[in-house]
């Protein structure tokens, strides 16, 4: 069992994400915690905790320090930021959800249990037995349920798909509500942190999810075309991807990005319109925004 030293930033949500980006190649895996998770911290606050080893802390407070005053100067909320850090393991981590994750209804079908909880749902439902370990996605965060509330719309007007892209599927939930909803199509979970492909893919397995293939990998990386591509990632990563998603997408293909703060949506949208996207609907839960695009050749 590997040490580790956890560090929580708390600071004003607008500035969070940055600050995630930012550390998390220098990290285990990092957790956001805002008003609307099961952890949770004061309304337009977030709280991220990340996990680093020991001889990488001074780097990642480095990254905390540069990222927020980079922000500052932007003219983006940051203050007051709290820094707290401790010694950890990583089996922490895993704990922390088996206190509070429980059984949850997500959209409008969807039932996400941890593999922990053998609590009963009623006939009909999709069941997602899902164990986060240290990966994004439990059902729990706005911007997951954003998504899948989006698929699911989109299962309505189009009942068949062939190829589907979790892009940054760190617990792999959305790869899992996309094989339930269009259980013909093939698809392929990605994400570039090997610890969240690990995660992904044993829920995959736990599902009985074999549609789906996982890969520890970038999208520059990824080959074929998609009918549709499932991006929960932070807003600054969505912006870098743009002009590389129009070469994933197949004929009529479609784009569902989330991790968006409200007021990065409009400004996100208008990078996507000059890469040649449209808007095809717009989703809204608390402080949190998702986008579905369709793609204008």
């Amino acid at each position: 069992m590997r040490k580790w030293i956890e560090v929580q930033i708390e600071t004003q949500a607008e500035a969070a994400e940055l600050v995630a980006a930012a550390v998390a190649p220098l990290t285990g895996g990092v957790e956001m915690r805002d008003a609307e998770t099961l952890l949770s911290v004061a309304a337009g606050r977030a709280c991220l905790v990340a996990l680093c080893q020991p001889d990488r802390t001074q780097s990642l407070l480095d990254a905390v320090g540069e990222t927020m005053a980079a922000a500052r100067t932007a003219g983006i909320p940051v203050d007051p930021v709290t820094i707290r850090q401790r010694e950890a393991h990583e089996d922490e981590w895993r704990d922390v959800w088996k206190q509070f994750f429980r059984a949850t209804r997500v959209g409008r079908r969807f039932t996400v249990r941890p593999s922990w909880d053998p609590t009963e749902v009623p006939t009909g439902e999709f069941v997602i037995d899902l164990d986060p370990g240290m990966a994004f996605g439990t059902g729990a965060h706005p911007s997951t349920r954003l998504v899948i509330g989006l698929a699911e719309e989109l299962r309505e007007e189009r009942p068949s798909l062939n190829h589907v892209l979790d892009l940054g599927c760190g617990s792999g939930i959305l790869s899992i509500v996309a094989a339930r909803l269009w259980p013909l199509a093939s698809g392929l979970a990605v994400d570039n942190d090997p610890q969240a492909t690990i995660c992904a893919r044993e829920n995959l397995e736990r599902n009985h999810v074999v549609s789906f293939e996982v890969h520890a990998d970038t999208l520059s990386r990824v080959g074929g075309q998609f009918d549709l591509v499932m991006a929960n990632i932070q807003a600054d990563v969505l912006t870098e991807l743009a002009p590389e998603l129009p070469g994933r997408l197949a004929e009529n293909g479609l784009l569902i990005l989330s991790g968006l703060l409200q007021d990065q949506a409009e400004p996100l949208l208008a990078v996507f319109r000059n890469a040649g996207f449209a808007l095809d609907a717009r989703a809204d839960e608390g402080e949190w925004s998702a986008l579905r695009l369709c793609w204008i050749p």
